[in-house]
């Protein structure tokens, strides 16, 4: 399967405590503020390599994403900053730049070819 076809997300992702902010600040469920962060995280790999998304405004955020008041909450968390030419997704390339992305794909390649050495 090509890594266009998938995305590197944290399995503890749900339970981390800036989610639990994003629910508070949205009044939604557990699942509702996950699957927005989702949406939008697709989008973001789909449309910046740095994490930077021209023109996105916080009303972009809450209509992908849709939930009230996701804009405002993800910048309370730290996980995205809005400017008057677009937003900036925090420690992109940390998590999902193409060296992320190649360095996740690397260590898979790894661990299948020591799991065929034991075997």
């Amino acid at each position: 399967m090509s890594s266009e076809h998938w995305i590197k997300v944290m399995k503890g992702t749900p339970n981390k405590p800036a989610m639990a902010e994003i629910r508070r600040w949205c009044n939604c469920t557990k699942a509702e503020a996950f699957l927005a962060f989702f949406e939008l995280y697709c989008y973001f790999d789909d449309v910046t390599a740095d994490g930077f998304i021209p023109f996105f405004r916080k009303e972009d955020a809450v209509e992908r994403g849709g939930l009230a008041g996701l804009g405002d909450a993800l910048e309370a968390v730290g996980w995205m900053t809005f400017h008057p030419d677009g937003a900036r997704v925090i420690d992109w390339e940390k998590h999902n730049g193409k060296s992320a992305k190649a360095r996740m794909l690397n260590s898979e390649r790894q661990n299948r070819f020591q799991s065929k050495g034991r075997s």
